[in-house]
């Protein structure tokens, strides 16, 4: 039985990051877990719309990152309620993917099925050693969803997406790195403090420019003449950004730039 008084996503909020953790351990972290979908979604409506966040890092309590949907529900479900409950989830990978904020997946455990869907549409993805990924859909006699026939060959390649489909491997967490499903491979029990690492970095850097690099990838692979058009659309507003005068004026002064400097007063430490 889940504890209503227990959060099923736990938010901690530091020094401009968001951290959002799956809280449902009894359930491998499953999204269809109660409260977990409309967690997740909540904080990343959060991150939207605060300026004092910068960057997000998602991941899972208690040794698992997402192990997917139920299964014992999808059986039980008819098809139109299974349509509608796919639809529902459909808005978070959309949150994800289209927030011009970065979100970090930091993987320990399992991420099987959507929660590998979960993880392969963060902008970064940081796989500790007991992580494990696997396609699993056809290994239940279904079909990817969670947003994998977009974010897994953007990924890894359609090659490469196409075994991970058909065959559905588990790949550790080193593995992964390997194929370009993790961006970054740890030590045990460092996948959360890496993420953390990366996302306090990222937290200082030019939020403009990361966010139109994020929506220009999501329309890759363009051609020559869609990208020259992308970049004549979005590079002349940010060389004349804030941002862009405060990092050529430290490059020039040989210091670090501070970069936000009009968007908050603080670091947005502790709220």
């Amino acid at each position: 039985m889940t504890d209503p008084a227990i959060p099923a996503v736990l938010v901690e909020r530091h020094a401009g990051v968001l951290q959002l953790c799956i809280n449902a351990p009894q359930a491998r972290n499953s999204l269809q877990s109660p409260g977990v979908l409309e967690g997740l979604l909540a904080g990343l409506e959060a991150l939207e719309r605060d300026d004092s966040l910068r960057c997000a890092v998602l991941t899972g309590a208690g040794g698992a990152f997402c192990s997917g949907g139920d299964l014992r529900q999808l059986a039980a479900g008819t098809e139109d309620e299974v349509r509608g409950r796919m639809t529902r989830n459909a808005w978070l990978y959309r949150r994800i993917a289209l927030a011009d904020k970065l979100v970090i997946a930091a993987v320990d455990g399992p991420a099987y099925g959507a929660g590998l869907g979960l993880a392969a549409c963060c902008d970064l993805v940081v796989a500790g050693q007991s992580a494990a990924f696997c396609c699993a859909f056809t290994r239940v006699g279904a079909m990817p969803d969670a947003a994998l026939f977009w974010s897994l060959p953007a990924r890894v390649g359609a090659a490469q997406a196409r075994r991970l489909m058909l065959m559905a491997p588990e790949l550790r967490g080193e593995e992964a790195l390997a194929i370009g499903l993790a961006d970054e491979f740890v030590h045990a029990g460092e996948a959360l403090p890496a993420a953390q690492a990366l996302a306090q970095r990222l937290a200082q850097g030019p939020g403009r420019p990361y966010g139109r690099i994020k929506a220009g990838l999501r329309q890759a692979p363009m051609s020559l003449e869609q990208a020259l058009g992308y970049q004549l659309d979005n590079a002349p507003g940010l060389f004349a950004s804030a941002d862009f005068h405060e990092g050529a004026a430290a490059f020039f002064d040989k210091r670090k730039p501070v970069f936000g400097r009009h968007l908050r007063s603080d670091d947005g430490a502790g709220r």
